[in-house]
């Protein structure tokens, strides 16, 4: 103690340079660490650019402008498709279960009436529909239940309202008869899929391969129409329905042709039924025609798979983006 009371000035400098000492020591430790960090990140990023440069396009100037005018057509585009698919006139949708069952009912009874007075510019010509025809509806001429869930009621009314446009053009082009009108289920299932079956023999499911539905952007409302008639019905049918009057697109046809001579032919017989025959009848009275020709007309029996479409892609993507 001694000692230091008489060096005082000397074991003061000692204790200043040992403090000094350890200061430098540790802000060396801190240097050193933050210098790893550095250079760690100085690697990434000059392994980032060197990437970057030897991408194909690589982000120069010319190469972010010729991107964004990209962009910039590309959306041109999607608006110009989406005013197309949005032409004519929107489907309407009650959820009025009452009123949308009453408007079902009317719709049948319409077009059953019609087809018993339809007229071409020959003179009366009855379109031939199968008995008990429901136009698509089975289960509403069977049972006039008024579904419970709004969601069905209101694609049933819009169902309702498609096929009412559906069948009146399929009507100005005068067919022979109407074999069958279907439609994809109105009711909707918890995991939002459509039921394959809900009590209507006049259901069915579009395939996936067909649609043209696009989830998140494009929701379809499908329907399959089966006639019978002359090629020009067809291509009469098709050209009303390009018109866009509303926002339907046909995604399939398939077309076959019936032995309408034979048929014809034996029409006044009503005890024999071709359909009944068997193989070896149908050609022997194929043999029989063949000796004694008739003239037939051409008809053809014609499936179509149409879709109405509904654009639910937003307008503005980027409000979408934010508000999620």
């Amino acid at each position: 103690m001694e000692l230091f009371k008489k060096h005082i000035l000397f074991f003061s400098g000692i204790s200043v340079c040992t403090i000094a000492l350890i200061a430098g020591l540790v802000f060396s430790v801190i240097s050193a660490l933050d210098l790893a960090k550095k250079s760690k990140s100085f690697d990434k990023t000059e392994r980032n650019l060197k990437r970057m440069l030897v991408a194909n396009p690589s982000p120069v100037n010319e190469n972010v402008i010729a991107s964004d005018l990209n962009v910039l057509k590309l959306s041109e585009k999607l608006e110009s498709i989406r005013k197309e698919l949005e032409r004519g006139v929107e489907a309407e949708a009650s959820i009025d279960g009452v009123r949308v069952a009453a408007g079902i009912q009317q719709y049948i009874s319409k077009y059953i009436a019609l087809a018993k007075s339809h007229e071409s510019e020959y003179g009366p010509s009855p379109i031939e529909v199968p008995k008990d025809f429901a136009f698509g509806f089975d289960r509403f001429k069977l049972e006039s239940k008024v579904p419970n869930d709004a969601k069905e009621i209101a694609m049933l009314d819009k169902q309702r309202d498609v096929l009412d446009f559906l069948i009146g053009e399929l009507f100005a082009t005068h067919p022979k008869g109407i074999i069958s009108v279907k439609r994809q289920s109105a009711k909707q299932t918890e995991d939002n899929k459509f039921d394959d079956y809900y009590g209507d023999p006049s259901i069915f499911k579009i395939g996936s391969s067909v649609t043209s539905k696009v989830e998140g952007a494009i929701d379809t409302i499908p329907f399959e129409i089966s006639f019978s008639g002359k090629t020009n019905t067809l291509r009469n049918f098709l050209n009303r329905l390009a018109e866009f009057k509303r926002p339907i697109v046909v995604r399939s046809i398939n077309v076959s042709r019936p032995d309408e001579t034979i048929r014809r032919k034996l029409s006044d017989d009503e005890d024999l039924d071709i359909d009944s025959l068997t193989s070896e009848e149908l050609e022997q009275l194929k043999e029989e025609e063949k000796r004694d020709p008739v003239v037939t007309e051409n008809l053809s029996e014609f499936t179509l798979t149409l879709e109405y479409i509904e654009i639910v892609l937003p307008e503005d993507l980027s409000q979408e983006e934010d508000a999620i």
